[in-house]
């Protein structure tokens, strides 16, 4: 007659914790992809249009306006104070989905390793 080891439900749980927190890590690389791309192609756009006012601009500067040029300042301004915005905020997202991935593994080690305390018998 075979003994049923009194752990084995147990070890199946943190089997399963463990399974959930794997999802949860794949779900998180998968947002942080997708935040990614989504502030690459919103920092695209925002150089096209301000390329868009460059050249706008210029032809306005070539005609002879003088308020062209203090707006073409204006512009430059504006266009680093995005960029900076925007390479902050992918700094803070990578440093968020970082302390998430790093969470998530935490938690995975430590089941695992309550997990493969149990004894066998």
């Amino acid at each position: 007659m075979m003994v049923k080891d009194r752990n084995a439900d147990k070890r199946l749980e943190y089997n399963r914790q463990i399974l959930d927190v794997e999802r949860e890590q794949d779900d998180i690389q998968n947002q942080k992809s997708e935040m990614k791309r989504a502030l690459e192609n919103f920092e695209n756009e925002i150089s096209r249009s301000f390329n868009k006012l460059q050249e706008l601009d210029g032809e306005m500067i070539r005609q002879g306006s003088i308020a062209a040029q203090w707006e073409q300042q204006e512009h430059q301004g504006r266009n680093s104070y995005i960029r900076n915005f925007i390479n902050n905020q992918e700094e803070e997202v990578a440093l968020a989905y970082s302390k998430m991935s790093q969470e998530t593994e935490d938690k995975k080690e430590s089941l695992q390793k309550e997990r493969d305390s149990l004894a066998w018998d």
